[in-house]
C-alpha cells in the first residue's frame, strides 16, 4: 500500500471528529471518500496532508511502510502527498503564475527565474485547458470555478504519488469535469493514487474503484463504486434512502420582472457578460439559470442584488414596481435576498456565532438607538435554529466550526425575518452532502409555499431538473433557450448550453 491511515482519532473542543478510522490506498487506485457534512472527511485528509500535525491526533499515517510525523503541509508534500482542499488556498492578490509555482518557485542561487516560471505556468494551464488565462491576472479577479481549476492544475503538476481531491468539480462545467477525469485516469495509469471526495455520487461511480464511507467520525463501511447509489446513501445516513422529489406547485403574481438586462464585461469594453436578458418569475415559482461556467449566471444574480462588478443597464420590477438596484441595500429594501455561491467569503460570517449570523439581517428591527436587544436576538436565533434543524453545539458556536450544510442553512435562514419576495440562490447546495441537500430542497419548497419566488443559478443539473419550473439556459451571456416542465431534462439543458440545438421557447 502506498498510504495507510491506521486507527486515526481526532478531537476538537466538545466534538469527536474522528474515531478509530483506518484506510489503505494502493498504487494506481482511485478511492472515493463519502459521508455527510460533518462526517469527518475533511478532518481525515487534513491529517493526511499535514494540516493537523503529528501529536494533535491519535493513530498513524504510514507512507510506503514508514510511519510519518508530519509537522506541516510541506512535510506531507515532500512525502509525495498533494491535497486540493475544498477551501481554496490560493493567494488572491498574487498573479496566476505566482500561485501556480508558489512554494516551488524556479530559480538558482536564490534568484527568482521569471522566464522559467512562465514556462511552468503555461505548461500547467495547458494541461487543464486554461491556455487563454492571463498569467499576470491576480487570482482574486477570477471566478471561483477558474480558481478551482488552478488549484487542481497545481496539484496534478507536483510529483505526488497520492493526490487528494476534495469536491474538485463543485464549480466546474461538464466539459471541465470531463477533462479533470481524463487527467486523473492518465495519472492513475502512471501509478498515482487518488482520494476523491464528492457529494456527486454519479462521479464516484464513473471514476472510482471503490468507496469508503464515514458517518459521525467513524468508518461506516466500504463497497465497490458500482453499487447502486441508494446503498452508498444508506451507508452515509444510516437509514433507508428516500430519493422521491416533492411536488412543487407554482403560484400567482409576477414577483420579479427583468427586461433587457445587460452587464458589461469588467475588463473588455466590447463585451457583455449578460446580454439583453429578459424574464419573469412568479410567486411560488423557481426559475433556474443554467449554462456553462462563464455563461452569465452569477453575473445576473449579482446585477439583481446591486453588487455587479461592472456597469448594469435594463429595467427591473419587483411586484410590479420599477426599482433601481444600485446597491445591496437597495435590493434588500426592494425585497430581494442573495445567497452567494461562496458562502464562506460572502454568505456567513465565519468567525461570528450562530446567534449573531442568524440575527444579522434583523438588526434593524431588534435594536433601539443603535443597541441590539440581546434577548430578542437570542429568541430569534433559537427559532431559526429549531425551525431549520441547524445542528450546532449552541448559539455561541462559531459558524466556521459547523458543517457546510449547516452553514448554508444559516446563509438562507438569516434572511427569513425580512420575508423577502425574491430569493436569489447561487449554487445553494455546493459542497453539501446528500442529506443536507435534501433538507435544503425542503427549505426551498417552504419558501415557495410561503409565496416567495426563487431565481436559482446552479451547475448541478439534477438539482435544476428537481427544483425548477422553468429553466433559462444561458450561453456567453445570451439566452440560448427556455425550457418548462415537463420538457426540462439534463439532456435538453446541455444541448442548449453547448449550442447543439436551436433555442426553444416554452
Amino acid at each position: 500500500m502506498v498510504v495507510e491511515l491506521r486507527r486515526i482519532g481526532k478531537q476538537f473542543p466538545g466534538v469527536r471528529a474522528l474515531h478509530d478510522v483506518s484506510l489503505a490506498i494502493a498504487r494506481g487506485e482511485v478511492v472515493g471518500l463519502c459521508g455527510e457534512n460533518g462526517a469527518g472527511k475533511s478532518t481525515l485528509i487534513k491529517i493526511l496532508g499535514g494540516v493537523y500535525p503529528a501529536g494533535s491526533y491519535t493513530g498513524e499515517v504510514v507512507v510506503d511502510g514508514r510511519v510519518q510525523a508530519f509537522r506541516a503541509t510541506p512535510d506531507a508534500r515532500r512525502a509525495g502527498i498533494a491535497v486540493v482542499h475544498q477551501e481554496l488556498s490560493l493567494v488572491p492578490e498574487m498573479s496566476v503564475a505566482g500561485n501556480l509555482v508558489l512554494g516551488r518557485e524556479p530559480g538558482r542561487l536564490g534568484l527568482y527565474d521569471a522566464a522559467a516560471t512562465e514556462v511552468a505556468a503555461r505548461r500547467m494551464l495547458a494541461r487543464v485547458g486554461l491556455d487563454g488565462v492571463d498569467l499576470a491576472t491576480p487570482v482574486g479577479h477570477l471566478g471561483i470555478g477558474v480558481q478551482q481549476v488552478l488549484e487542481i492544475a497545481r496539484a496534478l503538476d507536483e510529483d505526488a504519488r497520492v493526490i487528494v481531491l476534495d469536491e474538485p468539480t463543485a464549480a466546474l462545467s461538464e466539459a471541465e469535469t470531463a477533462r479533470l477525469f481524463a487527467l486523473v485516469r492518465a495519472r492513475r495509469a502512471e501509478g498515482a493514487a487518488f482520494v476523491y471526495i464528492s457529494h456527486r455520487l454519479e462521479e464516484i461511480a464513473a471514476l472510482c474503484d471503490r468507496v469508503v464511507v464515514l458517518r459521525d467520525g467513524e468508518l461506516a463501511g466500504s463497497c465497490a463504486a458500482t453499487v447502486p447509489t441508494r446503498t452508498i446513501v444508506e451507508l452515509m445516513t444510516g437509514k433507508e434512502a428516500d430519493t422521491a422529489a416533492a411536488a412543487i406547485v407554482p403560484g400567482g403574481e409576477v414577483a420579479l420582472e427583468v427586461e433587457r438586462l445587460c452587464v458589461a464585461h469588467p475588463v473588455l469594453r466590447d463585451r457583455r457578460v449578460v446580454d439583453e436578458l429578459s424574464f419573469r418569475v412568479h410567486a411560488g415559482e423557481v426559475v433556474a439559470l443554467a449554462g456553462a461556467m462563464g455563461a452569465g449566471r452569477t453575473a445576473t444574480l449579482a446585477a439583481l442584488f446591486g453588487c455587479a462588478r461592472s456597469r448594469v443597464t435594463g429595467t427591473i420590477r419587483v411586484a410590479g414596481r420599477a426599482v433601481t438596484l444600485a446597491s445591496p441595500r437597495a435590493a434588500i429594501a426592494a425585497g430581494l435576498a442573495l445567497v452567494p455561491e461562496d458562502r464562506k467569503a460572502a454568505g456567513v460570517v465565519l468567525c461570528g456565532s450562530v446567534a449573531d449570523n442568524l440575527a444579522l439581517c434583523a438588526l434593524g428591527s431588534i435594536s433601539r438607538l443603535g443597541v441590539v436587544d440581546g434577548a430578542r436576538a437570542e429568541q430569534l436565533a433559537l427559532e431559526r435554529l429549531r425551525d431549520l434543524t441547524i445542528k450546532a453545539p449552541g448559539l455561541g458556536a462559531e459558524v466556521a466550526t459547523l458543517s457546510g450544510g449547516n452553514q448554508q442553512k444559516i446563509a438562507i435562514g438569516k434572511w427569513l425575518p425580512l420575508a423577502p419576495r425574491v430569493f436569489l440562490l447561487d449554487e445553494p447546495t455546493r459542497g453539501v452532502d446528500v442529506g443536507a441537500k435534501a433538507e435544503l430542497y425542503v427549505l426551498v419548497e417552504r419558501l415557495l409555499a410561503a409565496g416567495a419566488a426563487v431565481v436559482l443559478a446552479s451547475s448541478d443539473l439534477p438539482e435544476v431538473v428537481r427544483l425548477a419550473h422553468r429553466v433559462l439556459v444561458l450561453r456567453e451571456g445570451k439566452l440560448a433557450g427556455e425550457l418548462a416542465r415537463p420538457a426540462i431534462s439534463q439532456l435538453a439543458i446541455m444541448q442548449l448550453a453547448v449550442g447543439a440545438v436551436e433555442g426553444a421557447a416554452a
